[in-house]
């Protein structure tokens, strides 16, 4: 069970669930102001319109690292995917008057679950469903020396099909697809993926910096240390579904940690596995209020659950592979498998295609 954490700055409230039983849990918000959310408060309503707007995020590079990033785009296969190398500096939010409406056309039908490789590594995967489109994996070295890779759609970025990167004006928003993280690792072996989950409630707190869905990811990806640092980033922030569905989240470290973040009726629900189950298996249903005894009705996650089940939780990355081609949809986009120890990607689009954290 988790335990109330020491600390000074103020905590605020989510709840913990373990297999199908309940605990509160009083998670660290380091961050938080002073008139955050009581611990024995229910989240605040929410404030007026012109409050609700998720601040986007300050993605800062110099000329020469915006002309660089724009120049290492890598055609990897028809797809089409690439690869791009991006430096800059951690991801922060934008001061509140720089603000610009924050909502993300959002809407994934995915599936991702958390295991180990044979020799141990912590590792995850991912099918990302959706509208074809072009996509990137992107190699990122932060000022501060941390390394991230993770895979986006790039028509965040204005890139709708290939022929917009001959648009200058259009590939100049290359160097903003770091804000764009759809699953993603950093060196600290912290991972996050997203999935649409149309029941999402997000809390709402007075006191708490707003974000957007996918730019969560990008902070927990620049910023978190462990599992527990990115829950503690999500407990900072009231988190901004607007313009799509709302989103549920795998999260897993290098340790074998994994949890799955998701919103129910306004509290952050924090699903762990059962005490012993080496595996997590996300879909695009609310975790917090599916029995598991119900979530075997779910085809995609029960071929997951019982592959894994089998497996004791331990598939090499080629059978992790297989397992989503077992759960492969008509729509999907890339696989991606991340080894969460040995800090490296495998990601599938027409190609297989292999990266690895530099030296």
């Amino acid at each position: 069970m988790a335990q109330q954490r020491s600390t000074s700055t103020p905590l605020t409230r989510r709840t913990l669930l373990i297999g199908s039983s309940a605990a509160t849990f009083v998670g660290v918000a380091g961050c938080a102001s002073a008139d955050a959310t009581p611990p024995s408060e229910p989240a605040t309503s929410a404030p007026a319109a012109e409050e609700q707007r998720a601040r986007p995020l300050k993605i800062d590079q110099t000329d020469a690292q915006r002309k660089a990033t724009i120049e290492s785009l890598t055609h990897l296969d028809d797809h089409p995917l690439y690869s791009l190398t991006w430096a800059g500096e951690p991801a922060a939010l934008t001061p509140p008057e720089d603000a610009e409406a924050g909502g993300q056309l959002t809407g994934f039908a995915c599936t991702l679950f958390a295991a180990s490789a044979p020799d141990g590594s912590a590792l995850v995967a991912r099918n990302f469903d959706w509208d074809p489109g072009p996509a990137s994996v992107m190699e990122s070295t932060l000022s501060s020396g941390r390394q991230t890779l993770a895979v986006t759609d790039l028509r965040y970025s204005g890139i709708e099909s290939e022929s917009d990167l001959d648009d200058q004006t259009k590939a100049a928003g290359l160097g903003r697809a770091e804000a764009y993280a759809f699953d993603g690792i950093n060196d600290a072996g912290v991972f996050i993926g997203l999935a649409a989950d149309y029941q999402a409630e997000p809390n709402v707190a007075s006191g708490r910096k707003w974000i957007g869905g996918l730019g969560i990811q990008r902070m927990v990806l620049d910023h978190a240390e462990s599992l527990e640092d990115a829950l503690d980033l999500f407990d900072d922030h009231n988190v901004d579904f607007t313009g799509g569905p709302g989103l549920h989240y795998l999260l897993a470290d290098r340790s074998g940690a994994k949890a799955v973040v998701e919103f129910d009726a306004g509290t952050m629900q924090v699903i762990r596995p059962p005490q012993g189950q080496p595996w997590m298996c996300l879909e695009n249903f609310h975790m917090s209020t599916t029995p598991e005894d119900q979530r075997s009705g779910q085809r995609r996650y029960s071929t997951c659950a019982d592959t894994l089940s089998s497996a004791e939780g331990k598939v090499s990355v080629d059978e992790a592979v297989g397992l989503l081609d077992d759960v492969r949809q008509s729509h999907t986009q890339w696989q991606s498998v991340y080894d969460l120890s040995k800090g490296t990607l495998r990601v599938i689009a027409e190609k297989s295609h292999d990266f690895a954290f530099a030296g």
